[in-house]
């Protein structure tokens, strides 16, 4: 860790450090009024998880895990996935390009955006539905009891793949009394005003039911620099390219979710959740803009066009056109798939229902989730930054998939006691994506100017099943050993829908199809070892593997060039151990954890620009290796004050990259040569260098305080800050896309009655401004730069909430 890091770092964190002696002396002697805070658990003995999908305490499960609370959730208004960074360490959530519409990575394991027919190496588990398609990231998270991350592969109790964690979302449940809350916000930078509420109550002795809501629309953040530009390459019939809207990133979200939940009292209970969400907005990539361009240039670069409007940083401000009426208006597919043909478009709509049985043996508990998710999506926009949008493409899904589990957890007296179950799952999903791939004339025939307009059928269905045995060798020493085995099928039918007579000779021809069919199998073995010393300290240590099956790529287009064969990539797969120490003392308020792991992961599957089929694809191009300490901590001074902070270490490695894509502009000096037998094709060698998006230090610190105010009111202030070191953000290491240490604060300031039935709050979230690069590609018709979609800038919201 590079001297100036480690003072950034500390600087950042110091204001937090020194609140602490004034802000604890003041607490001293403060009356039972001070009511704590819910956002602050008093150590890790309170915080109960279903790691092992059965209810333990988080300080008695053998897995490096952070639990983030309702109350940690409503601290900085948390009400999508990308927010949750700002309260889990060494996680990040961003909405993708294009794509598999989600960029997720955690201990520097990720899956590409690129390809859609991708899934996810982090598992979402929402309400016990597991779900590893990407665009989960549009819906709304809110009226939540609590989100789950759990670190490392968790490939025994959660669906079929999930090598680089899971992301356990649980939406709150019925009361037994009639609650309920209004939660209406107003957020300044992106002009957002949003509402949360929810009413919840027994319906009969036996029927409790709770509704909850959300709804928000915002203007965005993101500022368009072009004005509109005269065509520097275009045919005659496109003198002018419009400019896209001055602000671009709205969003409007609607969704709702119904709960219903039977408890006889017989040993039965049933739950069932429908949620129903509904997005639209300018679309993800109406914010791409460049963040760094080679030496001694000053603006981006597009087919050869220097654009005026271009700068090289990221700064939530560059230049985005539109495309000509002449283009748009002759798009059948775009009539077809719904989308606008003004402005920048996006859509996201999703049904989630979710039954979940229990019935209670005397010793065992029989479990049922039933689950269905449709949801239908599009977007479409400029693919690159840049005022005269040559690349101007779609893509837009519609899918139905099923899922069912079934599992047996047992609860014995005796030392030995087991979890095991079966698990099915059913997917379809159609796939569009098009085009106009720079200016084109008329086509005589039908007076389309777009380039293409592929369609992909892809359908697949998986079994598993995994059985683990906990055995009690001594009262506080407990060995768990299991395996889940998984059997999957999937298959895919490629095809063009509409091929511009220019463009006929580089693309598959209509008519033709592609069609493929594979099926594999795995047994992902898992071993832990369990030492409680006492109720408060506990010891322990992981082998763990994980596993996400091959598939078929959904490449942005079909050359001619392409088969099957190159069209196929491999299962990725984990392996590797993890230790540490989990502690708590209630007598001195400290509480927190230590993880050491070392992971190795084969087959990375990554998506690059394939020569030979021009195109982008997925291939099993990479080895990696991840080796880090986490520590997490918390000390409650009293109930008014509290402290929390990790430090995070993650040294990730390319361990066999040597077959990886050159960057744009890079010379045969910086590694760029030609391909083992190839006169055309160039590579680069990665091997041995950092992965990309895996910064190796995470810092987080942070306090929460509270301060009555006369007998009947309270102030709760809180501070958080998050540091992370410098790394790459595109997968190639173009020097464009490298992104310098950075240090982001919230705070917020909330007033509230003594029992938190009314509050006035002032969040702040990136309050220093700090834009920074979650993830970067190399500008499409560039001269080496990169491009992004930087992070959130300073976002300050009004929140009001009152309760009942």
């Amino acid at each position: 860790m590079k001297p100036s890091f480690l003072l950034k770092s500390g600087a950042a964190l110091l204001p937090i450090a020194l609140l602490a002696t004034p802000l604890q002396a003041q607490t001293e002697g403060q009356a039972p009024a001070a009511a704590e805070e819910a956002s602050a658990p008093a150590d890790t003995s309170d915080i109960v998880v279903t790691a092992r999908r059965r209810e333990e305490r988080l300080q008695d499960v053998p897995i490096a895990a952070t639990a983030v609370s309702q109350g940690e959730l409503r601290r900085y208004s948390v009400n999508s996935f990308s927010d949750l960074k700002v309260l889990a360490p060494n996680i990040s959530f961003d909405k993708g390009f294009s794509g598999a519409g989600a960029s997720l990575t955690m201990r520097g394991v990720s899956a590409s955006n690129l390809d859609a027919s991708l899934e996810q190496a982090i598992l979402f588990d929402i309400d016990g539905m597991p779900i590893s398609r990407g665009r989960i990231v549009s819906d709304a998270i809110f009226d939540l009891a609590g989100v789950d991350v759990l670190k490392g592969p968790q490939s025994l109790f959660f669906g079929k793949n999930s090598p680089g964690g899971v992301i356990s979302v649980k939406s709150a449940g019925p009361t037994d009394t009639l609650t309920g809350y209004i939660r209406p916000a107003y957020e300044f930078s992106a002009r957002q005003a949003s509402v949360e509420a929810a009413i919840s109550g027994p319906l009969s002795e036996t029927l409790g039911a709770r509704l909850a809501i959300y709804a928000s629309n915002s203007d965005g953040y993101f500022k368009n620099t072009s004005p509109g530009i005269a065509n520097p390459y275009g045919p005659a019939g496109d003198p002018f390219i419009p400019a896209a809207p001055k602000r671009l990133g709205a969003e409007q979200k609607v969704a709702g979710r119904l709960t219903l939940k039977y408890d006889g009292g017989n040993g039965f209970d049933a739950t069932l959740k429908v949620l129903g969400s509904r997005y639209r907005g300018d679309g993800a990539s109406s914010q791409l803009e460049n963040m760094g361009c080679p030496a001694g240039q000053t603006t981006s670069f597009s087919l050869g066009f220097a654009d005026p409007f271009g700068d090289c940083r990221a700064d939530n401000r560059g230049p985005q056109g539109y495309i000509p009426q002449n283009v748009v208006q002759p798009w059948k597919q775009l009539d077809v798939l719904d989308f606008s043909k003004t402005v920048p478009d996006s859509y996201n709509d999703t049904l989630l229902p979710i039954l979940t049985m229990n019935y209670k043996l005397s010793d065992i508990t029989l479990t049922s989730v039933t689950s269905y998710y449709y949801y239908r999506f599009g977007t479409i926009g400029s693919q690159g930054a840049s005022s005269t949008s040559p690349f101007w493409s779609y893509s837009a899904e519609r899918n139905r998939s099923f899922y069912q589990e079934f599992r047996a957890v047992s609860g014995f007296d005796g030392p030995v006691n087991f979890a095991a179950g079966g698990y099915y799952e059913n997917n379809d999903r159609d796939f569009y994506v098009g085009g106009h791939l720079t200016y084109l004339p008329a086509d005589p025939a039908t007076n389309q100017r777009n380039a293409t307009d592929f369609k992909y059928l892809n359908k697949s269905h998986a079994v598993s099943a995994f059985a683990q045995i906990n055995w009690k060798l001594l009262d506080n020493l407990e060995v768990a050993g299991g395996a889940r085995y998984t059997r999957e099928t999937k298959k895919v039918d490629l095809s063009s829908i509409y091929i511009h007579p220019l463009r006929v000779a580089a693309f598959i021809p209509v008519g033709k199809h592609l069609t493929g069919k594979r099926t594999e199998d795995n047994v992902s073995p898992e071993a832990t070892v369990s030492w409680h010393v006492d109720r408060n300290l506990m010891l322990f240590g992981a082998y763990k593997t994980g596993y996400l099956s091959g598939g078929f790529s959904n490449p942005g287009t079909i050359s001619s060039t392409l088969t099957i064969q190159s069209d196929t990539f491999d299962s990725e797969k984990a392996r590797g151990f993890e230790g540490g120490v989990k502690f708590s003392s209630p007598s001195t308020g400290f509480s927190g954890s230590l993880v050491a792991f070392d992971y190795k992961y084969k087959g990375l599957q990554l998506t690059s620009f394939d020569a030979v089929a021009v195109s982008f694809t997925t291939k099993n191009a990479a080895n990696t290796r991840s080796r880090g300490v986490e520590l997490e901590g918390r000390y409650r001074a009293s109930n008014a004050f509290q402290l929390r902070g990790s430090v995070n270490y993650n040294r990730a490695r390319f361990v066999n990259f040597s077959d990886a894509q050159c960057y744009a502009g890079q010379t045969t000096a910086q590694g760029c040569v030609f391909a083992p037998g190839s006169t055309t094709v160039k590579i680069q060698n990665l091997s041995g260098k950092p992965v990309y998006r895996s910064p190796e230090w995470i810092l987080t610190g942070g306090a929460t305080f509270t301060q009555p105010v006369g007998d009947t009111k309270k102030l709760v202030f809180d501070i958080d800050a998050r540091s992370s070191s410098s790394y790459f953000a595109g997968l190639n290491l173009n020097p464009t896309s490298f992104q310098k240490g950075y240090v982001t604060f919230n705070a917020s300031a909330r007033l509230a009655d003594i029992d938190d039935r009314w509050s006035v709050a002032v969040i702040g979230r990136n309050l220093t401004n700090r834009h920074y690069a979650p993830l970067a590609i190399d500008t499409p018709g560039g001269n080496g730069e990169a491009e992004t979609i930087a992070n959130e800038p300073r976002a300050v919201m009004i929140q009001l909430e009152r309760r009942f």
